[in-house]
């Protein structure tokens, strides 16, 4: 895991639609998207846009597209979930890892032995490689809770507690 963190600084990651909802309702898919170059597929941008258009988080995704903050890649196949975009495309390219809180899907990359992230961990690694400091990634975890598992949560709030103060 720690290779992980050194290279994602200067990586690309890939994210599914349950990562970037959750990660964009608590408030933090821009710091993800201003310390690693983040992309999402097609349909996982067709997903959350089309099929969810009155939530609230639709705007800022688009709005976050629109600036090229955020990178949207068409995938060659469209009739693919979100979550098999995501993982074509991770094996088409130069991608770090996948960001997915999807249970499902993270075993799936744990058999096929690929770098994956959670929203608790994206958290701490922001931290880590200091794009936000630790108190703030103590408040941003606290807001993402209700969305996580009580072990992620845990795990990392004791993780970025153990890290020196700010």
């Amino acid at each position: 895991m720690r290779s992980l963190f050194i290279t994602l600084a200067y990586m690309k990651i890939i994210m599914d639609a349950d990562c970037l909802i959750k990660l964009t309702k608590a408030g933090i898919k821009e710091d993800v998207c201003n310390a690693f170059t983040t992309f999402i597929p097609t349909r996982v941008r067709h997903e959350v846009m089309v099929n969810a258009p009155m939530h609230p988080e639709c705007s800022v995704i688009q709005n976050n597209l629109d600036k090229g903050v955020l990178k949207e890649i068409s995938e060659f196949r469209q009739a693919m979930k979100g979550e098999e975009a995501v993982l074509a495309l991770y094996q088409q390219g130069n991608y770090a890892a996948i960001a997915s809180d999807d249970k499902r899907f993270i075993g799936k990359l744990r058999i096929l032995n690929i770098p994956f992230l959670t929203p608790g961990v994206i958290i701490l690694l922001l931290v880590k490689q200091q794009h936000i400091d630790r108190s703030d990634g103590l408040r941003k975890l606290e807001k993402l809770s209700c969305m996580i598992s009580d072990d992620e949560f845990a795990i990392v709030k004791l993780k970025l507690e153990a890290l020196p103060k700010d």
